[in-house]
């Protein structure tokens, strides 16, 4: 498969709940202008197939069931809220089509803005599907919204191993000698170290538990994080990174991975993989007929 254009518009609908547990107005707003935007791309590459999914946010809005009407209405098309699992296997599935070795078995991780999952397969098929309530804004917000401390960092550091402390038990999941980042999160964390998000092969450099931890020293306790919340202007991006890092380093610990590789594939990916696969019919994805 080839990717023939692409169009991203970042809307962040976790930030939109607020106290009451429902998305705020101006979030619907741009959220369904953003819809709109994007239907109008459809019709100009008068695509053959569609499938528009949602993910951690509308799982948990209060006002998911009143939202939903609307945002098809704007696009044009169902909106499908995925389960955790679900979202697990779709991730793993565009990691997987971007991996060179199809028999190696994998970890993938995905720390997304709402929920983490956690996905065990080889090749194409997947063994192991953890999905965790919190992901990288999540923490951010609980944990950053009055500044990126040496102190708040920890206790969210605290928080995200309580959350994993099982996880490296189940199905032989801990000891790895490499897991693979799908997140964009994972990816931003990744340039700020100076490194890059490849195919995950071996010529790409991944991340050890120590390169993380210099990450946090340059990051939250030579306050590189409080820098790129001044120069860009984005506080809650900045918090976002944190939450990220707090959970990534949680899981290398939980998990006893020796190498963090980011691959350049995830959700997306794996959502065009599945696609495609039930568009031409491919064995590979029988649930997708």
């Amino acid at each position: 498969m080839v990717v023939a254009a692409t169009l991203s518009e970042p809307i962040r609908l976790g930030a939109g709940i607020g106290a009451d547990g429902c998305l705020d107005p101006d979030t619907v707003r741009r959220a369904l202008a953003c819809l709109r935007d994007f239907r109008l791309a459809l019709a100009r590459h008068e695509v053959s197939a569609v499938r528009v999914v949602a993910t951690a946010a509308l799982r948990v809005a209060c006002d998911a069931p009143a939202f939903l009407p609307a945002a098809q209405a704007a696009i044009g098309y169902p909106v499908e809220v995925l389960g955790g699992e679900e979202e697990g296997r779709l991730v793993y599935l565009g990691v997987a089509g971007a991996l060179p070795d199809a028999l190696e078995r994998r970890l993938v991780l995905d720390v997304g803005s709402g929920s983490t999952e956690i996905v065990v397969g080889r090749g194409d098929e997947v063994e192991l599907v953890q999905s965790f309530g919190v992901g990288a804004l999540r923490q951010g917000l609980a944990f950053f919204r009055d500044g990126i401390s040496a102190a708040a960092f920890e206790a969210a550091l605290a928080s995200a191993r309580s959350r994993f402390a099982d996880a490296g038990v189940l199905a032989g999941a801990h000891g790895w000698r490499r897991a693979y980042g799908a997140s964009g999160t994972v990816r931003a964390l990744f340039e700020l170290a100076g490194g890059d998000a490849g195919d995950g092969s071996d010529n790409c450099r991944g991340a050890s538990a120590a390169d993380l931890l210099a990450l946090r020293r340059s990051l939250v306790e030579e306050g590189g994080f409080m820098r790129i919340a001044a120069l860009s202007q984005q506080p809650l991006r900045a918090a976002q990174m944190a939450g990220g890092l707090a959970l990534l380093l949680a899981l290398v610990e939980e998990l006893g991975i020796g190498e963090l590789i980011p691959v350049r594939a995830g959700l997306r990916a794996g959502v065009i993989r599945a696609l495609h696969g039930r568009t031409v019919g491919n064995r590979l994805f029988p649930e997708c007929a």
